[in-house]
């Protein structure tokens, strides 16, 4: 077998270089204090990588969502606090307008104020977060929610949708409440019934709003109320209640007194002042209000008042009505800030979750792909070693030649 000088010298060479090699490997994991600094230097290892990697941005992008849906919801309850003091507002102003010794100029100022804030209660329900998007849309979130209608309505333009954000692996949260459910969804009346009485009514009979005795039957009824003059001045008065179809619920004739329970189908109210001849009243279901309703009748009831007692009979049976509507308004506003709490006490309770999970990869991440440094300090110094006992024997054998021995 024959050996050349250059065949010599080119092992010689190639040692080195492998040396070289394995040092410089060596020497970026002790750099980037990563063991694995490419997919081959460990290929099962490194597929783990990719994989907590994954988990990894997974988990942190659902704490991004939680910071997003907690600066949303933050905003919402600031909103609602400004909504509810304002219903409280009216509320007062409402009860401060029902009462006789005020003049009709005292309840124009009165009517004025409750405008006003109707203007900034329905500009609270355009409220917008910090991105510029609608909070009370539901999900079109682009769209204007309220609007006022050409008849002097309110429409509303969004959706009854919520919409959701992913703040755990199957986990999510609603991150809004549209409008519909906050300021329209508002039964009038009781929440069973409400009670109007008829335009052409006659006398200053004011009737309370009632409650349900628990058993309402669904259906439309009427209070009729009959009066009889007699020679000597004397008046009595009667009434009798039907239902939609004619039949009679509470007979003709029955007394009536002011003040006196009227009581049938799980109607439970009481009518005060003096009806007149063929005055009544109508019971039915309640129905879906708006908010803003609710308070522009107040304010048509207070500007349309003058001295009579028949005006202020009206007035009074309007505001009636309208401090249970506010009250039904308001428990419902309450109610949703009730589960705005919950929804960012669940975030807080989610997000510690997610940090806890998080530690845990990053853990795993670590065992996997990160150096042991004082096993890498050590094989750094045994490369260095080797190296440099390549590099003394390629020294010396450089200097040998097979001529030297002829």
């Amino acid at each position: 077998m024959r050996i050349s000088t250059h065949q010599t010298q080119q092992v010689a060479i190639d040692a080195m270089m492998d040396q070289q090699k394995k040092l410089s490997t060596v020497q970026h994991q002790v750099a980037t204090g990563r063991r694995i600094t490419r997919p081959s230097d460990d290929p099962v290892a490194a597929a783990r990588v990719l994989n907590l990697r994954d988990t990894l941005s997974t988990a942190e992008q659902h704490q991004k969502n939680i910071a997003a849906a907690r600066t949303r919801l933050t905003m919402e309850e600031s909103v609602l606090e400004n909504v509810t003091s304002i219903l409280q507002r009216v509320r007062e102003l409402t009860v401060q307008a029902n009462n006789d010794s005020l003049t009709p100029q005292d309840r124009g100022f009165v009517a004025e104020e409750i405008r006003q804030l109707n203007d900034e209660l329905f500009n609270l329900a355009n409220s917008t977060d910090s991105s510029g998007e609608f909070l009370f849309s539901g999900s079109k979130t682009k769209f204007r929610p309220f609007n006022r209608s050409i008849n002097g309505g309110f429409e509303y333009h969004g959706d009854d949708s919520q919409r959701f954000l992913l703040i755990g692996p199957e986990r999510q949260i609603a991150t809004g409440d549209s409008g519909s459910d906050i300021f329209r969804n508002i039964k009038d009346g009781n929440g069973e019934f409400t009670i109007y009485e008829s335009p052409g009514n006659k006398g200053n009979a004011i009737i309370s709003p009632g409650n349900s005795t628990g058993d309402f039957i669904d259906g439309h009824y009427a209070i009729i109320f009959s009066k009889t003059v007699y020679p000597d001045g004397s008046k009595s008065f009667s009434y009798k209640v039907t239902n939609d179809k004619g039949e009679v619920i509470i007979p003709e004739g029955t007394p009536y007194e002011s003040g006196d329970a009227i009581i049938f189908n799980g109607v439970n109210t009481f009518i005060e002042g003096e009806p007149e001849e063929g005055d009544f009243f109508t019971v039915r279901p309640s129905e879906n209000q708006d908010v803003f309703t609710t308070i522009d009748r107040i304010v048509s009831a207070l500007k349309g008042t003058t001295g009579n007692s028949k005006d202020h009979s009206g007035l009074h049976n309007e505001a009636n009505r309208a401090l249970v509507g506010l009250d039904q308004a308001i428990g419902n506003v309450l109610e949703i800030r009730a589960t705005l709490g919950a929804r960012l006490n669940a975030l807080d309770g989610q997000e510690e979750i997610n940090e806890s999970y998080k530690l845990q990869i990053e853990q795993s991440l670590s065992k996997v792909e990160d150096l042991d440094y004082s096993k890498a300090v050590s094989e750094l110094n045994l490369k260095l070693t080797g190296l440099e006992a390549s590099q003394k024997a390629f020294t010396r054998v450089q200097g040998i030649s097979l001529f030297n021995y002829i």
